[in-house]
């Protein structure tokens, strides 16, 4: 379970993040869950202030996501403390979380349907 620790807020998207930890005993993939705005739930306009990571990684137990709001490129890395952490990006050229005053939630995957091909199902 994939759960918000903490916020930086700033003007600066390069500066401003949300730190993740998965909080579950097993590991979460971090593809399809959405971070997101109060105000993109009541207005359900995503362009106000949500990120739907598309990062298709595993996150182990314990470990830590690091979403920027600025620019850049998906790795993992280590914590000062050597703990292991991934860096993902939004990618956008403003801030959002500092002009979201209100409750930012994260959405966890809750079901992938994947259709099988026509001749698989009729074995």
């Amino acid at each position: 379970m994939i759960r918000i620790i903490g916020i930086q807020k700033s003007d600066d998207p390069d500066k401003e993040f949300i730190l993740l930890q998965n909080q579950g005993n097993l590991r979460a993939h971090l593809r399809g869950h959405a971070v997101l705005c109060e105000s993109v739930v009541e207005s359900g306009n995503f362009g106000i202030g949500a990120h739907v990571f598309s990062d298709d990684v595993h996150v182990p137990p314990g470990k830590y996501v690091l979403l920027y709001t600025g620019t850049g490129e998906p790795r993992w890395s280590k914590t000062k403390d050597g703990q292991l952490m991934f860096q993902t990006y939004m990618n956008w050229e403003r801030p959002v979380w500092s002009r979201c005053p209100e409750p930012i939630r994260i959405l966890n995957t809750q079901h992938t349907l994947v259709e099988r091909p026509v001749a698989a199902s009729l074995r």
